[in-house]
């Protein structure tokens, strides 16, 4: 089987940011698009897992983004499946130009459940016919994210109805709007990411809302912390840890 895909994405005017960048949630919904593209040409896509009640899940993204998204015309994606273990499956994608630079690269960890209990589905018993994950040397590692020992910024956010998706769940696009939206508009014009690692905790449902809170640590490098919270429950829902570089001029 061929578990290597590349697609082609065209950059309109509303993915891109006031800077001329790519919106960090419009990259994610492009891995989500490979992704799902990928898993159906591998056989457990949305043909198989909805019938068997299944809906796939992302734990964790860790982002590497070489040069900015800046000023594209279009973004060459390619994904790697790279297998499974009890438990989780991960997935690998690089970024490119049009020229064929490498503008970035990510590991991904997701899971199975079954979209009534929400419960984890072992991979070998509903997806035994996929391949076992073997690490490489080249691997990215997936980076911890540590609490936030101070907040220096907070927003609240209601979940929309168009937040959710066919998953009955907060799409994993929206956790960022929210993390980035707690950020100084100075501070964005400033800086852009240069790594992203993102953790997905726990769901979010329609009617909750949302506390968005960030703590800024200005070092050797600047980093920003993220958690993303539900006021209803209290339960911390996701995660977030992003190393900035200076912008580069618009």
């Amino acid at each position: 089987m061929d578990y290597i895909l590349e697609k082609e994405y065209a950059i309109t005017y509303y993915e891109q940011n006031v800077k001329g960048d790519l919106k960090e949630s419009a990259l994610l919904n492009f891995l989500q698009d490979i992704a799902t593209i990928s898993a159906e040409k591998l056989g457990f896509g949305p043909s198989y897992i909805f019938p068997h009640n299944y809906a796939w899940v992302v734990l964790k993204y860790h982002i590497e983004l070489y040069k900015e998204l800046k000023n594209l015309e279009k973004l060459i994606i390619k994904t790697e499946s790279r297998g499974t273990t009890k438990l989780y499956a991960f997935r690998d994608f690089e970024l490119y130009s049009a020229d064929r630079t490498l503008l970035g690269r990510i590991v991904s960890a997701w899971v199975l459940i079954d979209i009534d209990s929400r419960k984890i589905q072992p991979m070998q018993t509903a997806l035994d016919f996929v391949k076992s994950f073997e690490k490489r040397e080249s691997d990215l590692d997936f980076s911890k994210i540590e609490q936030l020992s101070n907040i220096d910024c907070a927003k609240e956010f209601a979940v929309r109805f168009d937040d959710i998706d066919v998953n009955r769940h907060v799409n994993n696009s929206n956790y960022i709007i929210w993390a980035l939206e707690t950020l100084n508009p100075d501070f964005r014009f400033e800086y852009s990411p240069d790594s992203i690692d993102i953790k997905y905790k726990k769901e979010l449902k329609l009617g909750d809302i949302v506390v968005s809170k960030a703590q800024i640590t200005e070092s050797d490098n600047i980093v920003t912390l993220h958690d993303i919270t539900s006021k209803l429950s209290g339960d911390e829902i996701a995660s977030l840890k992003i190393l900035w570089r200076k912008s580069e001029p618009v």
